[in-house]
């Protein structure tokens, strides 16, 4: 049998030494199993870290758990209604401060701005609920929706709303007696139209088939249909009416170069007998050019306003609810911060993948 063993021989000198070819693999083969136990090391470290960097980071902010509208019992009759809102606050994931809350009535289904309240809250604790009441005064025989808005450091976290309707809680049983006052007249004047701001002459010509009339006063309300602003909310006295009639003059001022809706409501010892609503236009009308580059003249109108001649106040009738009506508070927009999330085992995964093929190449 032949035998194919071969020997190395190494010369230096005198001094030689052989080596054979299983004494040289075992070193080497030694080597490879260290290298290998270290690369499955080093990717099991990336794997538990990248684990241990995979929760997402929560921030803590204000959300609202929910809102009661509470109404007063006991209010004597008047053209107001009392309404207590009450918002729920909680501080979600930790603790957060510079929390303001802001309450708002609009009419419904409008930008308009009835009643307005912002309460600076502090801070909150997390796993604790706040409970806030803000009175609000708003005119009964309408719709509104209560808008509850926190705000954290300056910025808008949640905001929902809540739609409520208020009876008329006027006094029906003296409403007979004030039928003897009407109104016959009802002009609004300027005595500058360019002026700014502008004054606004109410001039109501009151007449009275009866004896000598209570106190009156006029209720006026100018909205700024531009910006949804109430630009005038206010009461003026006009005293009595004695004789047959009388011509009563109430003048406003406000910003020019806008448009209004006027509301006008006549008052008879706080009962009221007589509405109106008008608009008036004072903006700036659009400016045109004709074709061959001359700007159309369109000056402002002398006559600023025209008010519907006020209507009697129409007495309760049954299809109109008796009693508060009150939705549900839904939130409608959030602006709460979203966890984010780091690199997690998926990204261990793919690193340890990556790893194991460059070093299966250079196994190749």
């Amino acid at each position: 049998m032949v035998n194919y063993e071969k020997n190395l021989t190494y010369k230096k000198g005198r001094n030689s030494k052989t080596f054979s070819s299983e004494g040289l693999m075992v070193p080497l083969i030694g080597m490879r199993w260290l290298f290998c136990a270290a690369a499955v090391l080093v990717l099991a470290s990336l794997v538990l870290a990248a684990g241990c960097t995979s929760a997402p980071s929560q921030v803590g902010h204000v959300t609202i758990r929910g809102v009661d509208i509470s109404i007063p019992d006991g209010q004597p009759p008047s053209n107001v209604t009392h309404v207590t809102v009450v918002p729920y606050l909680d501080a979600v994931y930790a603790a957060v401060d510079g929390v303001d809350l802001q309450v708002s009535a609009k009419e419904a289904g409008t930008d308009i701005v009835v009643a307005e309240t912002v309460l600076p809250i502090g801070n909150l604790t997390s796993g604790k609920t706040v409970k806030e009441e803000i009175g609000l005064a708003l005119e009964n025989g309408r719709g509104y929706d209560i808008w509850v808005t926190v705000w954290q450091d300056g910025r808008m976290r949640e905001s929902g709303s809540v739609n409520v309707f208020l009876p008329d809680r006027t006094a029906i049983g003296q409403r007979l007696a004030y039928s003897l006052l009407t109104v016959s007249a009802l002009d609004v004047m300027t005595p500058e139209i360019d002026a700014d701001p502008i004054t606004l002459d109410i001039v109501t010509e009151i007449a009275n088939s009866g004896g000598a009339s209570g106190n009156l006063a006029m209720e006026i309300r100018a909205v700024n249909l531009q910006t949804g602003i109430t630009a005038i909310r206010e009461s003026r006295p006009l005293g009595a009416v004695a004789g047959d009639s009388t011509t009563k003059k109430v003048s406003v001022t406000v910003p020019n170069g806008y448009d209004y809706e006027i509301r006008i409501r006549l008052i008879e010892d706080g009962v009221a007998f007589a509405t109106s609503t008008g608009r008036i236009t004072l903006a700036p009308p659009p400016q045109v050019i004709l074709a061959d580059g001359t700007v159309l003249d369109t000056a402002k109108s002398t006559s600023p306003i025209a008010l519907s001649t006020p209507v009697p106040t129409p007495a309760p009738t049954p299809g109109v609810p008796s009693s508060a009506q009150v939705g549900q508070f839904r939130v409608q927009s959030s602006g709460a911060p979203m966890p984010t999330a780091t690199p997690g085992f998926a990204a261990g995964l793919a690193a340890a993948g990556l790893l194991g093929a460059g070093l299966a190449r250079r196994r190749r």
